[in-house]
């Protein structure tokens, strides 16, 4: 999230509750809003279908074509997203200005390319769907995970205002276009993938104009980032184990009992899915929480311990800005427990009444109380991961993530065939284990940050190599020759 909390510090330093209350509103639509609106448009979308005539069948081609490419484009992603604010942020600490954007561009070159290969074959098994449409949903995947890539750099531009503008204006798009197709008469299923895939196109446009307005368009590889494979193998399997785990039990649901096949490859279980959609929403306050309190309020305890070490500060202040500093991190963290927990109780007890409304059974309600637990402890435990992360304990990060990863698994796969008043316990289960983990161990490595910080350091700089460091410094002089040799020719002809 590099870049979020310096706006932010400027907008809760302001004397009014406007300030404090668009503080709230950007870091919501950093931290959740694509995830959110993609969401509440497949459910939007769901209704105003119904209300134009689709068929349940139709809708639930409709609801598993919007699914898999959001969960589709969120796993091929993953692979990058951490490492791309890793080398991001360190761009940025460095001022090396023009080397982020290629990387954005190298990034969604090495995820659009195998990813759309393997869901275009995907999306053929589906001979049931038209081609018009499956080329829509196609789309719509890669325009997905070009926006997953960009909100690894969104952060850093600040521009918050337009931000939320590229957001609304996509989400107004998705539901003008299908809207109007729809009073058209074209087929229901065509007038959705169309308008979200122009919805998302519309995005897509916004936060690319935004990043070019903020960075130059950059010399150098495209693909210099790919040292840090070499560099943080472990960065790598962290940000994968993150998102898959947080979406496990729902692939797993489509095959339990409450399961179907809706055509081809495509499967779901709809009871399941739209009560995980809407517990999903749960996470929220924690992710919002995290970014105010870690950004705003324990980073700058965070700093000044730091710069009292690089900066020559005497033992007796690197001892105080330690202290200060861990007892930042024990409040920041309990607090945010607080609101997590208190925020999930609220939510599953109201939200019962407006589900109700909408048709859920007694079933369903019961799923979704049940996940709102379980997304609540994964909320809490992500965000113990990524301040693992801050403190640059990349074990620490990658066991707290595996264990999760494979809790989830293991225990969605074991109450797989039983009554559905089990449904969601795996994932409360697996949120509770990273908890457990990923607190002490966090604190832990606090109280030795010491230690961290001078003995566990080589002595001598280290000069790594291998294939991935060698395969980035190769593409980067490939580029820069390419590079050079296009300005002599220019010159030669314009002398």
């Amino acid at each position: 999230m590099a870049g979020i909390g310096f706006e932010l510090r400027k907008l809760f330093v302001g004397k009014g509750a406007i300030s404090k209350i668009r503080a709230y509103a950007y870091a919501s639509i950093i931290t959740s809003g694509t995830m959110v609106l993609a969401v509440l448009m497949m459910l939007g979308i769901k209704y105003l279908a119904r209300f134009f005539g689709a068929t349940e069948h139709q809708t639930d081609i409709m609801i598993v074509l919007m699914v898999y490419a959001t969960l589709g484009s969120l796993i091929f992603s993953s692979v990058l997203q951490i490492i791309l604010s890793r080398y991001t942020a360190d761009n940025l600490f460095g001022k090396n200005l023009e080397r982020v954007l290629p990387s954005l561009f190298g990034g969604s070159v090495l995820i659009i390319i195998p990813g759309g290969l393997i869901y275009g074959i995907f999306l053929q098994f589906a001979p049931e769907i038209p081609a018009i449409d499956r080329l829509f949903n196609w789309g719509l995947f890669i325009e997905m995970a070009f926006v997953w890539l960009e909100m690894a750099y969104i952060t850093a531009a600040k521009d918050y205002q337009r931000i939320l503008l590229g957001f609304v204006g996509g989400v107004l798009t998705v539901f003008v276009v299908g809207g109007i197709l729809l009073l058209l008469g074209i087929n229901p299923i065509t007038a959705v993938m169309a308008g979200l895939f122009t919805g998302y196109g519309v995005m897509v446009y916004s936060f690319t104009k935004i990043l070019l307005r903020i960075f130059p368009i950059g010399t150098g590889s495209l693909f210099a980032f790919v040292k840090y494979f070499g560099l943080f193998p472990d960065l790598v399997l962290t940000s994968i184990l993150s998102q898959t785990g947080a979406f496990v039990h729902i692939i797993l649901m489509w095959f339990s009992p409450l399961g179907e096949n809706v055509t081809g490859l495509f499967r779901q279980a709809p009871m399941h899915d739209a009560a995980a959609f809407f517990a999903f929403l749960v996470t929220i306050p924690a992710n919002v929480n995290f970014v105010v309190s870690i950004e705003v309020t324990f980073y700058q305890k965070y700093r000044r311990y730091f710069t009292a070490i690089s900066n020559g500060g005497t033992l007796k202040e690197i001892q105080i800005s330690q202290k200060n500093m861990i007892a930042a991190l024990n409040q920041e963290v309990f607090r945010l427990i607080q609101i997590q927990v208190f925020a999930m109780v609220f939510y599953a007890i109201l939200m019962r009444y407006f589900l109700e409304s909408i048709g859920f059974t007694r079933d369903m309600i019961t799923m979704f109380q049940i996940m709102c637990i379980g997304y609540s402890a994964y909320a809490i435990g992500n965000s113990i991961m990524q301040l693992q992360l801050y403190f640059n304990d990349r074990k620490g990060a990658l066991f707290t993530c595996f264990l999760y990863f494979s809790v989830n698994l293991l225990c969605t796969r074991f109450f797989l065939f039983r009554s559905p008043i089990y449904y969601g316990l795996g994932m409360v289960i697996a949120g509770i284990a990273m908890y457990l983990a990923g607190i002490p161990r966090l604190f832990a490595f606090v109280r030795n940050i010491d230690y961290h910080i001078y003995c566990s350091q080589p002595i001598l700089a280290v000069q790594r190599s291998n294939l991935w460091i060698k395969l980035a410094s190769v593409l980067d002089e490939m580029e820069y020759g390419a590079d050079r040799a296009y300005y002599r020719k220019t010159r030669n002809r314009n002398p």
